[in-house]
């Protein structure tokens, strides 16, 4: 049987996937990024309705309970998606600060 919690969550899940769907259709997503968010708000959707299956996992692990898994598997997804922001937004910062130097250079070369 189904918890309100674990509706509340399936709820969020194909909300989330239809946000998805429409960053995909604006164009802000490609094909691969959009397969790669859907299947992992249907693996959480799948998650959250049979936490049993997580079970033997987590004893894998060491770890005694399914959320304590949880949350030390969302720590790392956070940990991993936070560190690709951060490297992804310095390689921008230093194209855009080459491409203003050159734009610089080149406006003082049309001065003189």
């Amino acid at each position: 049987m189904i918890l309100g919690l674990q509706l509340t969550a399936i709820i969020f899940s194909l909300v989330m996937i239809y946000f998805a769907l429409i960053h995909y259709k604006k164009g802000q997503l490609n094909g691969t990024e959009i397969l790669s968010w859907i299947i992992i708000w249907i693996a959480a959707m799948f998650v959250v309705a049979f936490p049993e299956i997580l079970r033997t996992y987590a004893r894998t692990f060491f770890v005694t309970r399914v959320f304590d898994l949880m949350v030390l598997g969302g720590f790392i997804l956070v940990i991993s998606l936070v560190s690709a922001a951060y490297v992804r937004s310095k390689r921008t910062e230093k194209k855009l600060e080459e491409l203003v130097r050159k734009l610089a250079l080149r406006d003082t070369k049309k001065k003189k």
